[in-house]
């Protein structure tokens, strides 16, 4: 009996030793929290909250009733609120983790939960409550296994290189909330970074009681740069604010310590340095090191890694729709751990890393060029789109692009394994937008692909900006010979409109291969865009990948087609195969089938082409298709030397054959071209 009262006790100090499980069990403390089983209407009490500067204030509560089974195996506490101001403002966003205490039988005032939940355009304050027993049981342990984000990490295994029978394209890129796809045919070529109207974000159906949205309180950002970003963050439950700014890291040291305590500004900073966007909330419990907060989700992740802060309230702002606060970062104190749907919990000491973005900018007419510093918090999703946010404020802090310009930007992305991505290429009357699509997808697909997570770990470049916009519609080819023999050189003159300026001709001329068969074959001359719809048609492979680094192969292949290019491209005949990414082009028909037949997963039928790019400085767009014909014995005209004619007969005139150019819709993208 005494040997089984050993093992029982042995046993349950190392159930009671489990990461995140013993902190379950012991961090309710019946003393200091009240469990819901203890709560019934017409309980009074008392919450706490920051409304100006960093004064914990009091507020008044009742509990009107308990709304059982609210959320999945969870009850809410629903309260009416006095005091404050409340009774003109309702519940306030911001408020989300406001400390709720209630008067128990004996008299004593203990924690039942924070302040979490609302309805808009409410004409009484009342309110709904998370329970703290709930919160109580969100784990503040570091996961085991972390996002590659060390500044030395260990290098890729040889294994992560080998071939794997998973297969990654990069249209499996699951884009953030609010944004869309432009082009269904190219669903990862574009940011739709207007708002969308299908997303209410914060601004939900006002008959339901839901947690109350999250204030991004954003410093430094104009607020056209800020509205094309907004409904973005309101898919999120965050309504972007223009506020003041926060507290740099060199400017922390000299403010007043701001403590995090219950009913104090709780801050989760996401974008800090010449722009500042922070998260704001509220504290509603510390013990010892531990910090719980919210009341409700951030973004409902589970384990996350996000700086945690203190911070200040600068004023309550009233709103029939939806009161809320605007605040700011005081000091960075340490990292949130846990997202949940009861709330968010993080711990006090060192914070993590972040994401330097240093941008060079460069008015072309020498009117202006300024540096900008940010730091960017690291996460799969939000880092691109806080690094497009970057890019937005640059160009348009000082002043608003020109109505008609041309954006060169080239820029370096640096990630933690040590691989590194150029970003160089020219946007035409953007906003930002394109130079957002181009860095954003690189950070999501390095990130969020099944082989391995490889956060960026840097971000630097320049953006130049011309006050003219560089681009230009092409209008006719000319193609004066539809019959070639192998090996010959093909001339075509494209005729185009640059912006505002006279039509121009441009030769152009592509060598045939010498080894190219008899037939027919189409030749395209097109803009950068139908070059990569083409690509991705006729050479699928070239987009997918069954290993980490052939996930950064694919990505450096994407970014390296230019829009201030002229694309020909002559396609073969469906000879050629690829093996994962390795192409084997111009096989004979016994090959081709035999690799077909070998019953690999990965191997990949295509068709064969030639292309040729021709460097423009314009942004062409639009495109022209030809049939030429390849004929071994085609006559052949020696420049110089025209035939002479019949003397019974004029000259006939010499034949030309022309293509006008379809319009081709818009698909920003970029890929590196084939052979």
């Amino acid at each position: 009996m005494i040997l089984k009262r050993w093992m029982l006790a042995i046993l349950a100090m190392g159930w009671l030793a489990l990461p995140g499980l013993a902190q379950q069990q012991t961090a309710f403390d019946p003393q200091r929290h009240m469990r819901i089983a203890e709560v019934h209407p017409g309980m009074t009490g008392y919450g706490l909250s920051v409304f100006y500067g960093t004064k914990i204030e009091r507020f008044e509560v009742e509990v009107v009733s308990i709304l059982r089974n609210f959320n999945p195996q969870g009850d809410v506490i629903l309260i009416r609120c006095s005091g404050a101001n409340l009774e003109h403002t309702g519940p306030i966003a911001g408020m989300s983790g406001s400390p709720i205490y209630l008067k128990d039988d004996d008299g004593k005032f203990r924690l039942v939960g924070a302040f979490a939940y609302g309805w808009p355009m409410m004409k009484d304050p009342l309110a709904g409550v998370q329970p703290i027993e709930y919160m109580m049981k969100l784990n503040t342990t570091p996961p085991s296994t972390q996002p590659a984000t060390s500044a030395n990490p260990a290098p890729i295994p040889d294994h992560a290189r080998s071939v794997s029978p998973v297969r990654w394209s990069i249209g499996d890129i699951v884009w953030p909330a609010g944004t869309k796809p432009t082009d269904h045919a190219m669903p990862f070529a574009h940011w739709n970074i207007a708002p969308d109207p299908q997303l209410g974000g914060g601004l939900a159906d006002a008959a339901q009681l839901r947690p109350l949205s999250t204030p991004l309180m954003t410093a430094g950002m104009p607020a056209s740069a800020l509205g094309r970003l907004e409904s973005i963050f309101k898919a999120y439950g965050m309504i972007p604010l223009q506020s003041g700014g926060g507290a740099s890291a060199e400017s922390a040291a000299t403010q007043p310590a701001v403590e995090l305590e219950p009913g104090s500004v709780l801050a989760v900073p996401l974008l800090t340095g010449d722009v500042d966007m922070t998260a704001v909330g509220t504290c509603t419990e510390v013990l010892g090191e531990r910090v719980y907060g919210f009341g409700h989700y951030f973004n409902n992740e589970g384990q996350v890694c996000w700086p945690m802060g203190s911070g200040r309230v600068n004023a309550v702002i009233a709103s029939m729709m939806s009161s809320f606060k605007i605040g700011e970062l005081s000091q960075v104190r340490g990292t949130l751990r846990a997202d949940q749907m009861v709330g968010v919990a993080g711990v006090m000491g060192d914070s993590p890393p972040t994401v330097p973005i240093d941008l060079h900018l460069v008015y072309t007419d020498g009117s202006m060029e300024r540096d900008y510093h940010f730091n960017a918090a690291i996460h799969p999703k939000f880092t691109p789109l806080l690094a497009g946010a970057a890019i937005s404020a640059a160009v348009s802090s000082a002043r608003e692009l020109p109505q008609y310009h041309t954006l060169d930007y080239d820029l370096k992305l640096d990630f933690v394994d040590g691989q590194t991505i150029e970003v160089r290429n020219t946007a035409v009357n953007s906003s930002a937008n394109e130079v957002f699509s181009d860095i954003g997808l690189p950070i999501m697909a390095a990130a969020e692909n099944p082989f391995r997570q490889v956060m960026v770990q840097k971000i630097s470049g320049t953006l130049k900006v011309t006050p003219k916009a560089r681009e230009a519609s092409l209008l006719s080819v000319n193609l004066p010979r539809l019959k070639y023999q192998p090996g010959q050189t093909l001339k075509a003159f494209v005729t185009y409109r640059p912006f505002r300026a006279a039509e121009e001709i441009m030769p152009v001329e592509m060598e045939l291969p010498r080894d190219l068969p008899e037939g027919t074959y189409q030749l395209v001359i097109s803009d950068w865009q139908r070059f990569l719809q083409d690509e991705i048609s006729s050479k699928p492979f070239r987009f997918t990948a069954e290993n980490i680094q052939q996930v950064f192969d694919v990505l450096n292949d994407y970014t390296s087609i230019r829009r201030d290019a002229l694309y020909l491209r002559l396609l073969r005949q469906p000879d050629g195969v690829a093996i994962g990414r390795v192409a084997m082009p111009h096989l004979p028909s016994s090959r081709r089938q035999i690799l077909m037949d070998a019953g690999r997963s990965n191997t990949t039928p295509f068709v064969s082409s030639t292309v040729k790019i021709i460097q423009t400085p314009l942004v062409m767009s639009g495109a022209a298709e030809f049939q030429i014909t390849i004929d071994q014995y085609a006559k052949v005209e020696v420049a110089g030397k025209q035939p002479k004619p019949e003397p019974a007969q004029p000259p006939a005139p010499k034949p030309e054959h022309k293509s006008t150019p379809k319009a081709e819709p818009t698909v920003p993208g970029e890929t590196e071209p084939g052979n």
